[in-house]
């Protein structure tokens, strides 16, 4: 009984110490709650750069991978045989048309044509003859003096000695003829390639291998393939237009340079198959170019760029590249909604035009984006909108439609038919 009240006095004490701790643990518990949600309270939102998304105009763009082909390629070739006597040209240079080439040894088609023109003298003074007795004998056939069998044969000398001259005089023509072809002059201007052969070489027109070549450079034409889809969109979209009373298509052909520059004149479409590759599934197209300072070379390849000019309905929102993120559902970016509070929406994009991106669906002008401080938003908190350091839309401009151009074709030549639905008298046509 001495050693009971010692144990309940300390019991007791280990209850009052528990009751204290847990309720000194409670009071900073609610004062630290207290202090987060008042330090929540007085936290300002983050600071992110936002821009109003514009519209403008958006000239939908093609691209193509062509190659440049000469608008005419002549090979030179000798008519006849003989040795080349010289060469009048200096390689790589421009020739005109006309101009003398290579001169074959004229002296033996010389004596030939000396040769003819003395066997159609020859002929002649023997048509003479026989033309005087042909007339002698129609006097003396009257008179009884010769036979109708004598008269007879006068007349078939007369008419072979005609025939003669005539045959002759055909050979004096064949013979300077050749010997006109001892001269090979240009048959076009334009760049003229290297000389197969030296002088004093023989050649002849059974020779495989041309003398040279000369192409003709300006203008030039480029050729690229283009897919059936697009093709028929093509076919199809003009046909509703025209069918709608909207304006034509305008579409201005042009030529990247290596430099990311486009060539300065633009490009008419001449020609397009009428046949579809089943291998590849493409048509070809060919367009051609001015070509003045021969900058563009045959057999080089060129990226050709197609702008297509619809009118107003190609004016569409724009967004700048920065502004848009992706995930595993597609691209998306952080639209400010009210209260300036933070939305995630999902868009769909089209072309790119410089820093910015034409979208397709998703956001609409006057709508606000955010540009820079992506990495402190929340998703449906707010933050505070600051203005751009730099304006992404400041380097807009907006494309005139091209003027309608004439095809570059040969005065001669009829105009080609280039496998596009042809439009109604008055209607303009967008592919040409």
């Amino acid at each position: 009984m001495l050693f009971i009240g010692p144990l309940v006095v300390h019991r007791a004490w280990l209850v009052i110490v528990a009751r204290l701790f847990l309720f000194i643990s409670l009071a900073i518990g609610l004062i630290a709650c207290g202090d987060k949600e008042q330090a929540e309270k007085t936290v300002s939102p983050p600071s992110v750069e936002v821009v109003t998304i514009r519209e403008h105009q958006v000239v939908p763009r093609y691209e193509y991978v062509g190659k440049v082909e000469a608008t005419d390629e002549y090979e030179v070739r000798s008519r006849v045989s003989g040795h080349i006597e010289s060469r009048h040209f200096v390689e790589g240079q421009q020739v005109r048309e006309g101009e003398l080439l290579y001169v074959i040894d004229p002296q033996p088609f010389m004596a030939r044509v000396e040769n003819q023109r003395a066997n159609f003298a020859q002929a002649q003074s023997a048509l003479q003859v026989a033309e005087r007795n042909y007339r002698r004998g129609r006097q003396l056939v009257e008179t009884g003096a010769i036979s109708k069998v004598q008269m007879d044969e006068l007349e078939g000398t007369f008419e072979q000695a005609q025939s003669r001259v005539q045959a002759i005089a055909a050979d004096v023509r064949s013979a300077e003829l050749d010997l006109s072809y001892t001269e090979i002059r240009a048959p076009l201007s334009g760049p003229i390639g290297r000389s197969e052969f030296p002088e004093g070489s023989l050649v002849g027109p059974d020779i495989e291998t041309p003398l040279t070549t000369i192409v003709r450079m300006d203008p030039i034409f480029v050729r690229f393939e283009v897919p059936e889809s697009e093709l028929f969109s093509v076919r199809s979209e003009e046909a509703e237009r025209r069918a709608q009373g909207l304006e034509p298509i305008r579409r201005d052909i042009r030529i990247k340079q290596p430099d990311g520059e486009y060539y300065p004149h633009p490009g008419v479409i001449e020609f397009v198959d009428n046949t579809i590759d089943s291998s590849t599934g493409t048509v070809t197209v060919r367009v051609s170019f001015p070509n003045p300072n021969q900058l563009l070379v045959q057999g080089q390849f060129a990226r050709v760029t197609v702008l297509v000019f619809r009118g107003a309905e190609s004016v569409k929102p724009l967004i700048p590249q920065v502004a848009v993120q992706e995930d595993m559902q597609g691209y998306f970016c952080y639209v400010i909604g009210q209260e300036d509070k933070v939305e995630k929406r999902y868009i769909e994009l089209g072309q790119r035009e410089g820093v910015l991106w034409a979208v397709k669906k998703g956001l609409s002008a006057g709508e606000r984006v955010v540009v820079s401080g992506l990495q402190r938003v929340a998703i449906g908190k707010p933050v505070d909108p600051q203005k751009p350091s730099m304006d992404p839309y400041e380097d807009l401009k907006t494309r005139t439609p091209p003027p309608r151009l004439e095809r570059r074709i040969k005065p001669d030549e009829a105009e080609p038919y280039d496998g596009l639905p042809q439009p109604p008298p008055g209607v303009d046509d967008g592919w040409k």
